[in-house]
């Protein structure tokens, strides 16, 4: 199997954000998201991502939005059974970043290329473009 990339969001944000990494390079394979949606509890959310994560080799990569956020907590739960590794901070910079790199780095190898493209893809363009304000 293919290594996959799971994605944990509230509401739809890591379904859209999928859409747009594609606009930029194209159909996205083994990308995965696991929408939080109003109404629903912890308890609703864990089975599904736990059946996903039972059919994937440990250490599969999971990038959540929040941390400390409903997604967040039900992945680092189930990070003890299926050793998962979990980073927060989602963002398209990230998600790119770790698809591309995917196939030549390893889970742990990808997860501190998200960290690091998330503290990196952060800018104020505007001063860096010599803008104001």
């Amino acid at each position: 199997m293919e290594k996959m990339i799971l994605l944990g969001t509230h509401g739809r944000f890591g379904e859209e954000l999928i859409k747009s990494a594609e606009l930029i390079l194209g159909e996205m394979k083994d990308v995965r998201s696991f929408s939080l949606l109003p109404g629903m509890a912890l308890e609703d959310y864990i089975p599904s991502v736990a059946e996903t994560l039972g059919k994937l080799p440990k250490g599969t990569l999971c990038l959540v939005d929040l941390f400390g956020g409903t997604p967040c907590n039900a992945f680092c739960a189930l990070s003890r059974e299926y050793g998962n590794a979990v980073v927060t901070g989602l963002n398209l910079a990230m998600l790119m970043e770790v698809y591309m790199n995917k196939d030549q780095l390893s889970n742990q190898e990808l997860a501190d290329l998200a960290v690091f493209t998330l503290k990196e893809s952060g800018k104020n363009a505007t001063r860096i473009l010599g803008e104001t304000p």
